[in-house]
């Protein structure tokens, strides 16, 4: 190029190009990447708070009702609890997740079946419930939580013959 002349060359604009190019592409991947990362993490976060509601509702239905079943069904967990008049009420809880690999009380929870599955006539006032509870993410089974606990309150015994 003459000193005279203004302008760029061939040369110099694909360099220019490439160099553009590079930037780009160097930008949009770690967008992609920031993007699946923070989906990833909403994901557990979501998983963390519907297991936290899930434990939550056990945790209240064993302290407030007189008995209470956890039920499995359709990959959604369902309390119906009873109160001390006979008064059922049933719950949904969380959002839908497979439960395989559960236990309540030592009985395992397999959802491969199609039949719901009832853990029925949880007395809380006679006796302690062991949970171990495990959520999978039905779209990504690496995805899941686990959450191991015994659920309590004061035990009563009535007495008979009012000793």
């Amino acid at each position: 190029m003459k000193l005279d002349e203004k302008g760029i060359t061939l040369v110099e604009l694909l360099a220019a190009l490439i160099l553009v190019s590079i930037i780009a592409v160097i930008a949009w991947t770690t967008t992609t990447i920031g993007m699946r990362h923070g989906t990833s993490e909403t994901n557990k976060t979501i998983m963390q708070q519907d297991m936290n509601l899930i434990m939550s509702s056990l945790i209240s239905a064993h302290r407030n009702s007189e008995k209470y079943s956890v039920i499995f069904e359709n990959n959604h967990l369902l309390i119906n609890a009873c109160d001390k008049s006979g008064d059922c009420k049933l719950s949904e809880i969380a959002g839908e997740y497979d439960f395989s690999e559960s236990m309540i009380n030592n009985i395992e929870i397999n959802t491969s079946s199609a039949a719901p599955i009832v853990i029925s006539d949880l007395n809380p006032s006679e006796k302690h419930i062991k949970v171990s509870l495990k959520i999978t993410d039905i779209n990504n089974e690496k995805n899941f939580l686990i959450v191991d606990t015994i659920l309590s309150r004061i035990l009563s015994k009535e007495t008979e013959g009012g000793g």
